[in-house]
């Protein structure tokens, strides 16, 4: 299949992980802006500038004269297919190609009224977060579908470090009073706990001198770290968050994660460094799931399979592309 993507080029996003998959089993051409050193700064995130990845074909000011003088000759996609990276863009392809096109929408739990208005300009939605599935299907009276996040086991692996303590986590502190900052603290008072903001391979090798693994959602959402830190092999203590238990064991023999809730946080911290030979099982069988089920890899073929199920199945789905705006609002 030929695929057009669409999105904000960020190193960590999920759609750079996405994009790399989807090459591996079918034709991709990308299109999009990409973050320079202005909004790498903005973000705190220049680390990350000799990262970035251009597109194909970079839009500039004007995105769909760009795309038009850039597209090979009688390109035709199978299908478009856009993915939230946070930032705003004219969607240039939408007015550009008859062909179906699919949203891939993560941060569902932060912006869903924006989410449902972009959704209605896309034939097939995908939402990270489950939640929500229910009631944009309800809402839009088309396709959508649960696509949860995932690993890259080429970034997210187990790693050697010299360094060694009881509890890793990587992410932002945006507030001293907010859950997540209220959380470190309360385990920094009985454990060894570390924390930084870094990415790809940076975070693996931090997190690789962790025994074992702390995450936090935002608003409840089943976020990256999960698929992350499973792939990296260390025992993670993770919230219960919707979906979580649809894809991971969560109680007994069986267990791949240990639950928490704010009450039971540091004993449960305390139980997986006190028993940690079985902790380190708990988190082997944790990083088998997520190869199995959970990488980049496994989120592309399902969207491969789901477009090509709903083009064969076509009568009515699609639109052919006259209910589509033209601009992004994340």
């Amino acid at each position: 299949m030929k695929v057009l993507m669409s999105y904000t080029s960020l190193p960590h996003t999920t759609a750079i992980y996405l994009e790399k998959a989807m090459r591996a089993h079918c034709e991709v051409l990308t299109c999009g802006p990409t973050a320079d050193e202005f909004c790498l700064s903005r973000w705190n995130l220049l680390d990350l500038l000799p990262k970035v990845h251009p597109h194909d074909i970079p839009f500039f000011s004007h995105p769909y004269m760009e795309l038009v003088s850039a597209l090979p000759s009688g390109y035709r996609p199978d299908f478009c297919l856009f993915v939230e990276t946070g930032i705003h863009y004219p969607l240039a392809f939408l007015e550009l190609f008859s062909c179906p096109k699919a949203c891939y929408l993560i941060d569902t739990h932060l912006h869903k009224e924006a989410h449902l208005a972009l959704s209605r300009s896309f034939d097939v939605i995908f939402l990270a977060q489950k939640a929500y599935v229910e009631e944009f299907s309800q809402r839009l009276e088309r396709p959508v579908f649960w696509l949860p996040l995932a690993a890259d086991p080429e970034i997210h692996k187990p790693c050697f470090s010299e360094e060694s303590f009881d509890i890793g986590f990587c992410g932002s502190i945006t507030n001293p009073l907010q859950m997540r900052s209220r959380r470190l603290k309360r385990l920094a008072l009985r454990f060894d706990v570390r924390f930084k903001r870094v990415f790809l391979e940076e975070m693996s090798q931090f997190l690789g001198g962790a025994r074992i693994l702390f995450n936090d959602a935002v608003a409840d959402d089943l976020n990256m770290r999960v698929f992350e830190s499973l792939a990296m092999g260390k025992p993670l203590l993770t919230p219960e968050v919707p979906g979580l238990a649809d894809l991971f064991s969560l109680t007994g023999k069986d267990a791949e994660v240990c639950v928490y809730t704010d009450e039971s946080l540091v004993h449960q911290a305390r139980l997986l460094l006190e028993t940690y030979q079985e902790s380190l099982k708990m988190a082997a069988r944790g990083r088998a799931k997520v190869l199995t089920a959970h990488t980049y890899h496994h989120r592309a073929k399902t969207i491969l399979s789901v477009m090509e199920d709903l083009s064969r199945e076509s009568s009515g789905i699609f639109s052919g592309g006259k209910r589509h705006g033209s601009y992004s609002d994340l």
